[in-house]
C-alpha cells in the first residue's frame, strides 16, 4: 500500500517539532548503525494516523491498511535517514537565510488555531513555545532538526536536477494520444499501449473526462425508498414525491425550501441547494432520463435503488473537446513530476543497496492486488 503523500507530508511538518526530543528508548531500526528510536517512530505513526482520521477515516477501519500505513511510515523514516546521511557525506550546506525562512514558515502555522480562528503575533508565539514544551525539546533542538530537513530537501533537489529527464515534445504527444485512447474507452487501444503507459495516463484521462463531460447543474429532492419496501409502501413514497413536485410546480414552495423540508439528503444545502451532475457517474438509464429534462423544468419522480428524486435542471453544459495545445504545458509538468519521482526512487534504491539497514519490528499485512492493463477500466467516464 502506498501511503497518502499529502497526509504524510503534513505529519512530517508537524513532527519537525519533535524528532530531536530527549528520549532514551529502544530502536525500531538502524541505518548504518544510526538508530531510529521507538519514540520517534511512535510519534510519526500517531501523527499520520491522526491525519487519516481527519481526511480518510474509512481507511482506518481495515487493520490490513493500518498495518501497511505503519510499515510505510517506517520505510519513509529510513529513506529520510539515508538521505540525511547522503547529504552530510556530500557536504550539503544550509544557509542561515534558508533556515530563517523555513522556521518562519513553520511558525506561520501557529497564527491560526484548530478552529480556524486567527491568533495575534504574541498568541502565535505562545502557541509555538507551548508545542516545543509539549514535545520536551528546546528551540535549539528544533532549529537543528529543521536544518537537517532542509539539507535532505536540498539533497533531493540536487538528485532530481541531475537525473530527472525533461519531457520532449514526443513524450507529451504520446501521453496525449494515450489519454485520448482511454477517454474513448478503447480497450483494444489500451492493450496495445501496455500496462505502464495506461497507469500513467489513466488518472489524467479520468480527470479530463470529468472536466469536459456533459454536465448539468441541478437542484434535487430525494425521498428515501429502499426497494425492500412493500409495493404499497413504495407507492406511498412515490405519491409523496409527486405531491412535493406539485407543490413546487404550483409555486407553493421553492426548490430550496423543498430540500430543507422534505429531502432525505441535505448535502445540496452546503452548496446553496445545487449540485453538478456529470454524465456517466450515475447508471445509464438514470442519466438518459435526467439529461433529457429541459432547463427550468422539474422532473417527474425518478426511481433509483435508494428512492425517488425530484430534480429541477438549472443549467446545462455540453461535452467539450480538448486539444493538445490546451493542455500541453500541464502534460509536460505531469511527465516531469513523474520523472522526478522515478529519479528519487532509483536513487533511494541505490542508497539502500549500499547501506546497512536493520529493521527490528515486523508488520503483518498484504499488498492489494494490482490491476493489469487489460483489467484496468478504460472507460474513464466511470472513474471520475
Amino acid at each position: 500500500m502506498k501511503i497518502n503523500k499529502t497526509i504524510l507530508l503534513g505529519a512530517l511538518t508537524m513532527l519537525a517539532l519533535s524528532a530531536n526530543a530527549k528520549v532514551v528508548d529502544s530502536s525500531v531500526a538502524t541505518v548504518n548503525s544510526k538508530p531510529i528510536l521507538s519514540s520517534q517512530y511512535d510519534k510519526m505513526t500517531k501523527a499520520v494516523l491522526a491525519q487519516y482520521e481527519q481526511r480518510a477515516p474509512q481507511v482506518l477501519k481495515d487493520q490490513n491498511s493500518v498495518n501497511a500505513i505503519k510499515a510505510e511510515v517506517l520505510n519513509q523514516m529510513i529513506s529520510e535517514e539515508l538521505m540525511l546521511q547522503a547529504a552530510q557525506k556530500e557536504g550539503i550546506k544550509v544557509k542561515d537565510s534558508e533556515l530563517t525562512e523555513a522556521i518562519n514558515s513553520i511558525k506561520q502555522r501557529f497564527f491560526v488555531d484548530q478552529t480556524g480562528k486567527e491568533r495575534s503575533k504574541k498568541e502565535a508565539e505562545e502557541a509555538f513555545n507551548a508545542a516545543l514544551k509539549e514535545e520536551g525539546m528546546t528551540y535549539k533542538q528544533f532549529e537543528e532538526n529543521t536544518k537537517k530537513q532542509l539539507a535532505v530537501r536540498k539533497m533531493a533537489d540536487s538528485i532530481v536536477k541531475a537525473n530527472a529527464k525533461m519531457p520532449t515534445e514526443q513524450d507529451v504527444q504520446q501521453l496525449f494520444d494515450d489519454i485520448q485512447i482511454l477517454m474513448k474507452g478503447d480497450k483494444e487501444g489500451a492493450q496495445k499501449i501496455g500496462q505502464e503507459r495506461v497507469a500513467v495516463a489513466l488518472p489524467l484521462a479520468a480527470k479530463l473526462n470529468q472536466l469536459t463531460a456533459e454536465q448539468i447543474k441541478i437542484s434535487p429532492v430525494f425521498i428515501k425508498a429502499d426497494k425492500t419496501l412493500s409495493k404499497n409502501a413504495l407507492k406511498d413514497k412515490e405519491n409523496e414525491a409527486k405531491k412535493i413536485r406539485k407543490e413546487i410546480k404550483n409555486g407553493k414552495i421553492t426548490m430550496l425550501d423543498a430540500i430543507k423540508l422534505y429531502s432525505d439528503d441535505k448535502t445540496p444545502l452546503a452548496t446553496g441547494g445545487e449540485v453538478i451532475l456529470i454524465r456517466g457517474i450515475m447508471p445509464k438509464d438514470f442519466d438518459d432520463k435526467i439529461f433529457n429534462v429541459n432547463v427550468g423544468d422539474i422532473s417527474e419522480p425518478l426511481q433509483t435503488d435508494g428512492g425517488y428524486y425530484i430534480i429541477r435542471v438549472n443549467e446545462k453544459k455540453a461535452k467539450q473537446d480538448v486539444t493538445l495545445d490546451q493542455i500541453k504545458n500541464e502534460l509536460g509538468q505531469y511527465i516531469y513530476a513523474a520523472n522526478m519521482q522515478k529519479a528519487m526512487e532509483e536513487y533511494l534504491v541505490s542508497l539502500q543497496k549500499k547501506a546497512d539497514v536493520k529493521v527490528m519490528i515486523k508488520f503483518d499485512y498484504k499488498e492489494p492486488a494490482k490491476e493489469t492493463a487489460t483489467e484496468a477500466k478504460t472507460d474513464t467516464k466511470t472513474e471520475a
